[in-house]
């Protein structure tokens, strides 16, 4: 059974990843934590979650002060399942 915050996380998780994917946050871009808290009505815990996970797959990078950075596709680990879902999307 699920939790609403683990459907929270999905959900978030699976529209940001799907979009880096896709190539709507180009390399470079800066996402702001308190914005994506914002769009998806979240708590910024869940935010600081997801990017953990992205941060895992090396789709973005966090950094104090500059904020979340979207990676080159060359970074990412291209062989996670997720990444894989997301770029044949």
């Amino acid at each position: 059974m699920t939790t609403p915050a683990q459907g929270l996380h999905t959900h978030v998780l699976d529209t940001l990843g799907l979009e880096i994917a896709a190539g709507e946050h180009p390399p470079g871009q800066v996402l702001r934590t308190d914005e994506l808290a914002q769009r998806f009505d979240v708590s910024r815990t869940v935010v600081r979650e997801v990017i953990r996970v992205l941060e895992s797959m090396h789709l973005v990078e966090s950094r104090r002060r500059v904020g979340v950075t979207v990676r080159p596709t060359e970074a990412w680990n291209v062989y996670d399942p997720q990444v894989i879902r997301w770029r044949l999307a």
